[in-house]
């Protein structure tokens, strides 16, 4: 029985001081992961206390451009290189040959900077943000008073120079020398056009009569999510029109976009603008004008100079309708637009009985393109209701092939008839066929061939060869409906941007 109790006994002593171990090892357990706590949350302290200290210690990103961030406020330096090159093959009527014995002109082959663009831009104070940018290139070409006999001189010119408030997380509010709001394609970045240059059609309406970029305050609200932008504008006239004889234009333009189909490969893009300006009857600057689509030589076979041809003008309304796609490699886009000028032919008037007797000039015209990026997809941005340039995947500086596009787009602008009495100005159809080769995100290789038909009156704008006129043994055209001569072009554009 002894023994019993004893065996008992022992077994009880061994369970106890088991027992006793495990407590011993649950509390020192319990001690480390106490420390090991404590440790983590001094370095979480330290941590938090070392970001507040080099919060605003600011870094610096270089290549390609300069971003310097410290804190919530950051600059960024930007730019842009467009050298283009030329060659222009036209129709006999249409050689300087012609051109020198008419006093006109030609096309010329050659080569330019179309646009060679430095600017900065920033934000700061939790919502302000500003740009400015200055242009040494072709488009720096500005009205002067000073100007040589065509008008135009190359002067440098300040591009953009806007500030902003962000009101919300997606609509701001800005006031400066900016774009207004107005055309998918003059919403789409020079640096993300699928052509070397914008439709004639586009430009024509919108590039000189209505900036696209004025002195301006603009509101912008846009959703991703929605698919919708809205923008609305009040404008006045760009910074170099002289105003010393005559009031300031001041002008209403507004945009609405929506993308009832909005995913990052597939897009249906519709869109409609409308502006409204108020003008000055000594304000002599409306023009409907431009170029084949190419901007090495400055011949512009349609050319209205309405405002010093006419005079008069009190107010011009402009609207447009918008449609674009995407779908994987595929992308389409096409605008129409309209425009009118109303002139003042009341007996009080000074134009009375002096000039034309229209009090209303109306034209309208529009484009179409298609294309398809190989090695990438194009892009979309609601933001800004426009097209973006695809993204390299297998950029040439890292062994791969770059991305290549392929294009086509066909554009109709015509300047005839736009009022009674008044001649016409030059009808001008144009095919353009592009191949794009972008070799990274920031550079691209454009070629562009373009076939333009131009009219008896576009011919006479270029070489004052008028219909029915001969010069050097050469027949102009005559008055024939859909009598045409040909200008082809070859356009190459070596672009960088940062």
């Amino acid at each position: 029985m002894d023994l019993k109790k004893s065996l008992i006994l022992y077994v009880v002593y061994i369970f106890s001081f088991a027992l006793l171990c495990i407590n011993v090892n649950a509390d020192s357990q319990s001690e480390k992961l106490d420390r090991i706590e404590s440790q983590v949350q001094d370095a979480l302290i330290k941590i938090n206390r070392m970001e507040k200290e080099n919060k605003d210690i600011p870094s610096i990103k270089a290549g390609p451009g300069l971003k310097i961030k410290s804190g919530n406020n950051e600059i960024k330096l930007a730019g842009r290189i467009h050298y283009d090159v030329g060659m222009h093959d036209a129709d006999e009527v249409m050689s300087c040959e012609v051109a020198i014995a008419e006093g006109g002109s030609c096309f010329t082959d050659g080569t330019n900077f179309r646009r060679l663009r430095l600017g900065f831009s920033g934000k700061y104070g939790d919502g302000f943000y500003y740009k400015t940018q200055v242009d040494w290139g072709a488009s720096a070409k500005q009205q002067s008073t000073l100007s040589d006999s065509d008008g135009m001189n190359d002067i440098t010119s300040v591009d953009e120079a806007f500030m902003g408030y962000k009101l919300g997380k997606n609509s701001t509010i800005s006031l400066g020398k900016q774009k207004i709001p107005l055309s998918f394609a003059e919403s789409t970045s020079s640096n993300d056009l699928p052509f070397i240059e914008r439709a004639p059609s586009v430009d024509a309406m919108t590039d000189y009569t209505l900036g696209p970029k004025r002195m301006s305050v603009q509101y912008r609200n846009w959703d991703k999510k929605l698919g919708y932008l809205f923008e609305g504008a009040i404008h006045g006239s760009g910074d170099m029109t002289p105003t010393e004889n005559f009031d300031e234009q001041l002008g209403y333009t507004g945009r609405l976009v929506y993308a009832p189909i909005h995913e990052k490969k597939h897009v249906l893009h519709l869109g409609a603008w409308y502006d409204w300006t108020d003008t000055d009857t000594g304000d002599t600057s409306m023009e409907y004008d431009y170029r084949i689509g190419l901007n090495v030589s400055d011949e512009k076979p349609i050319d209205a100079d309405i405002g010093s041809d006419l005079g008069g003008v009190t107010e011009m309304t402009h609207y447009g309708a918008e449609i674009a796609y995407l779908y994987n490699g595929l992308w389409f886009a096409g605008e129409w637009l309209w425009g009118e000028m109303d002139r003042d032919l009341s007996p009080s008037s000074r134009f009375y009985n002096t000039t034309s007797t229209c009090s209303k000039i109306e034209a309208n015209m529009g484009y179409a393109e298609i294309g398809y990026s190989i090695g990438g997809e194009r892009r979309y941005t609601i933001k800004k209701g426009g097209w973006k340039r695809p993204k390299v995947k297998n950029p040439v500086n890292k062994g791969g092939s770059g991305l290549v596009e392929l294009g086509i787009r066909q554009s109709n602008s015509s300047l005839n008839g736009l009022c009674d009495g008044y001649d016409g100005q030059g009808r001008m159809s144009n095919t353009t066929f592009g191949l794009n080769w972008q070799l990274t995100n920031n550079n691209r290789i454009m070629f562009n061939y373009i076939l333009a038909d131009l009219d008896g009156e576009a011919v006479d704008e270029v070489s004052s060869l008028k219909q029915g006129d001969t010069a050097n043994g050469i027949p102009g055209l005559t008055s024939e409906d859909g009598a045409t001569h040909t200008v082809r072009a070859l356009g190459i554009r070596f672009q960088t941007n940062w």
